[in-house]
Parts: C-alpha cells; structure tokens; sequence
C-alpha cells in the first residue's frame, strides 16, 4: 500500500490529541522540529518503517509518544511475540493499514495478535506466515493440526479489507459475529478445524459490503454455501477436499474456479446463481448433471483449458468439451493450449474438439514445453476463423520445469496438416504475439499465421526478454517481409527489466 501524503488521514487523526509535553526539547539550541505539532510529525513519521519511527521515542520527552499516533504499521519479520504485541498495544489511534510478518510464527501468538488487531484495524489488514515449518503435505494431517491448536478467528468489526496467509495454521471460522466493513477478504493456506461454516460467515447477514473473495490453497473444507447480495468478485483456488459449492451472488461479474474438485473422485455438487457475471475462469471438473451454472447470458469473457496430446482415455478434457457449447456467442475466450512434458505414446486429442462459440477475440495460451504446437492452434483457429482479435501468448503461464527440445521420436508434430492446408482468417484485423523468442516451431507457425491473415490492419509483437537489440532488428526485417502492405506493425524488446518499444 502507498503511503499518504500531506494532509492524508494520518493528520486528522492525529489532531484529535492532545499535543505531547515538549518541555524536553533537546539540549543547546533551539529544537524547530520538536517545535512542530502532532499531525505535522506524523506525517513525517509515517514515511520511515515503523521500527525507525518508534526509535524516535528515544530522542526526548516530546517524541516519546508521537510514533504512537501513527495510523499504518508494517512490522515485519517479528520473531518476539510480546514485541509485536507490546507495539499494537503501544498504537493510541486506530490503524488504516496493517502489515504484519512473521516467520513460522505459532498458533498462540498469532492468536493473540490477532484479537489486538481486530480492536485496532479500521482499515487493511495483512499478515503472512514467513518461512513457514509446514508443507502443504503436512497440512493434509488432521490429527497433528489438532494437536498442533486451532484456534478462533476473531470477528474484525471495523477492517474494510483482510489478507490472512497463515502457512496452513489451523483455524476455526466464528459461529457468530459481524465483519460489519469488510470489503475484501483473501485466505490463503489455511487449515479449517472446527464447527464453523466459512460461507455463514462471508455471507450477507453477517458480512454485508464484502466484494471481493479470494480462497486459495486450503484444507478442510468440504463444502462452501455463499449467499452474498454485494459480492462481485469470486476466486476459489485448490481448496483440497471441497466437494459441494453453492453460490448465491445477483452482483457477481468475476468468478475463476480453479482446481476445486479435480484431485477428487467423487462427483462434485456445484450451484451457482449469478445472473450478472461477466468473466467465468473455470479450469476444472464440469459435468452439467451436477454442476449447475445458471443463467449467464451478460457473459463475455470464458477461460478454460485443453490437452493438445493425452494417453488413452484421458479425461482431463472433457470439461472443456462439455463448457464449451454452453456458450453459443461470448465476446473473449482464452483458451490454454497445455502440452505434456513427455509425449511419446500419447494421443492427438484436438479433433474430440468440434466446436466453439461465436467469439470476437481470441487469447490463446500455447504451453508447449519444447514442443512442435502447429497442429493444436491451427485446429482451434479453424473452428473460429470468424475472430477479429487475436493475442497469441507462446510461452507457459506455469512454468513446472526447463523446456527441453522433444526427443525424435515425438508425436508433437503431428498431424502435419497445418504445414500444407490453407486458412482463410478473412476477419482478423488485429493480431497481438506475447513472449516471442524466435524458436524454430515459433518461427514456422507465425509464417503460415500471417499467409491466413488476409486483412490483417494492426500487429504487435512483444519480444522474449532473452531476445537482444542486434536480434530483434533482424526479426523485425523477418516480420516486415511476411507483412502485407499497409499493415501498422509494433515492437517491444525488455531492456534492463523495462519494456521498451
């Protein structure tokens, strides 16, 4: 978060107070800037890290509680609890902004910190769990979470906005209690335990001006149950065991659901109600007798993903193939072609794809890995050649390991159709390639690429950042050559971890 400025709330917060004595103002001369009152202090004293501003409570009597009357504190890297706490208790105004780090920090001291912040936060929270002991494979023990201690999560009356990363510490949601001013609520590897119901808590009654949901990485929660009137904004993230979702939200336009239900065998029992949504990120299990998506018809952004190549009888592909004519005519799809890193004895799965809605603009994500991606793409833009946009991203957006060139005997090249079959992309007018590093396969599909694109008006080419100034001239001779006239062409090379056109 930016810190504030002259004449921010720090002031007016601080103007509430009684001046502090100044009868000790330093010794020899005159002290101008302990002259100065409170709310001008502060606003010097809020730009320096907290430990450095309530070491200017050694200087004299008159700085000895200034520091106090800060309105943000960052306290990073605490190992001493009582510290921690010694300096929220110390804190005389309530806080706009709190950031709180703290390495493999336990239970009990977490615990604590947390009741003080929930009476003094009137803002942001932020806490994180640095260098946490526990994996997310010790996490799955529910026995040693036990043990280890659970413990309350204390109702914030006052927070507009919470970000809890616990380092899968165990909590218990709150059976009761308001979060009256939440806004924005974030929980990332965390450990549910107890009787408590996340989505009682997240829903209307009890947290009524809540926007935005972010729950990533969790365990021990079977089921979430959202009924939210001001809820917009939705991300669920690998919550591990979660097998019933139901979302109640007339004010959703963002939901991405990712991960929920994949590692699971049993069918997952999904219902949403969200009639206003505009993005749907869905990279998981979709089976339309179980999983209830209603009524999306302002819909206009769709992203999910599909397996170019897959053993026999995989089916990590049939939620696309069963999402995806769901939606008649949508403005954006991005799709991620994902590739496997070993590919021999594999199968070509991009014919089970037969169709694709009415799309405008394409964002295609090619994680091939190392390999030869011709076919995939070129299978998908012959299903959609009425896009008009298209942006073409070809490098992964996960990078799981070093891409390595594909042995011989790889089947990635194949069908070899692409090569030799003509394309008629007669509505695309602008063309967008993202991460381009100039490999043999990347140089072979953007040739043929720019031979279907007839009408092609606008292209912007964004460099790897490994591809030098002496490269990328040569590669702008390679495009301009391949360009039809008249098409406006633009160039971005990173240098020095700046973007640069």
């Amino acid at each position: 978060m930016e810190q504030s400025g002259g004449g921010g709330g720090g002031g007016e917060v601080a103007a509430k107070h009684a001046k502090v004595s100044d009868d000790e103002s330093g010794a020899g001369g005159e002290d101008r800037l302990s002259a100065l009152p409170d709310d001008v202090l502060v606003l010097i004293l809020v730009r320096l890290s907290t430990w450095e501003a309530a070491r200017t409570s050694l200087l004299s009597r008159r700085w000895r509680r200034v520091w106090t009357l800060l309105p943000e504190l960052r306290l990073c890297f605490m190992r001493e609890s009582r510290r921690l706490c010694d300096a929220l208790y110390a804190s005389e105004v309530p806080l706009r902004y709190l950031l709180i780090g703290a390495p493999d920090v336990s239970p009990q001291s977490l615990a604590a910190w947390l009741l003080v912040a929930a009476r003094r936060v009137s803002g942001e929270l932020r806490f994180t769990n640095l260098f946490p002991e526990r994996s997310i494979e010790d996490s799955d023990d529910e026995e040693e979470a036990t043990e280890i201690g659970a413990f309350e999560l204390p109702c914030f009356e006052k927070a507009t906005s919470i970000s809890l990363d616990l380092g899968f510490l165990a909590i218990s949601v709150p059976p009761n209690g308001l979060f009256a001013r939440l806004t924005e609520l974030s929980l990332s590897n965390v450990r549910f335990h107890g009787p408590g119901d996340l989505g009682d808590a997240v829903s209307s009654p009890r947290c009524p001006c809540l926007q935005n949901l972010t729950v990533c990485n969790t365990r021990g929660l079977d089921r979430i149950n959202i009924d939210s009137e001001s809820l917009q904004v939705l991300e669920l993230k690998n919550p591990r065991g979660l097998r019933q979702l139901t979302v109640v939200a007339p004010a959703l336009r963002y939901l991405s659901v990712i991960q929920c239900f994949l590692d699971d065998q049993n069918q997952p029992i999904v219902n949403i109600s969200a009639p206003q949504l505009e993005f749907l990120n869905w990279v998981d299990t979709y089976d339309p007798s179980s999983v209830h998506l209603g009524n999306m018809e302002h819909l206009q952004t769709l992203e999910t993903f599909f397996f170019v190549y897959g053993p026999h009888g995989f089916t990590h592909n049939r939620a696309c193939l069963m999402l995806l004519p769901r939606f008649k005519a949508i403005e954006n799809l991005t799709l991620s072609l994902v590739y496997l890193l070993e590919a021999d004895n594999l199968q070509y799965m991009m014919e089970d794809m037969k169709v694709l809605p009415d799309i405008k603009c394409l964002h295609l994500f090619v994680m091939a890995l190392g390999h030869a991606f011709g076919a995939g793409p070129f299978h998908v833009l012959r299903i959609c050649s009425g896009i008009q946009r298209l942006i073409l991203v070809l490098s992964p957006r996960f990078k799981f390991k070093e891409e390595t060139a594909c042995s011989s005997g790889c089947i990635c090249d194949q069908p070899t159709v692409w090569k030799t079959e003509e394309l008629s992309l007669n509505h695309l007018q602008e063309l967008e390639i993202q991460e381009f590093r100039a490999s043999e396969h990347e140089v072979a599909f953007v040739k043929r690429l720019l031979n279907w694109a007839t009408v092609l008006k606008i292209m912007t080419v964004t460099f790897h950042y490994s591809i030098t100034d002496s490269k990328a001239k040569e590669l702008f001779q390679m495009f301009r050559s391949l360009s039809k006239p008249g098409v406006c062409m633009k160039f971005y090379i990173y240098r020095e971890f700046e973007m640069g056109k």
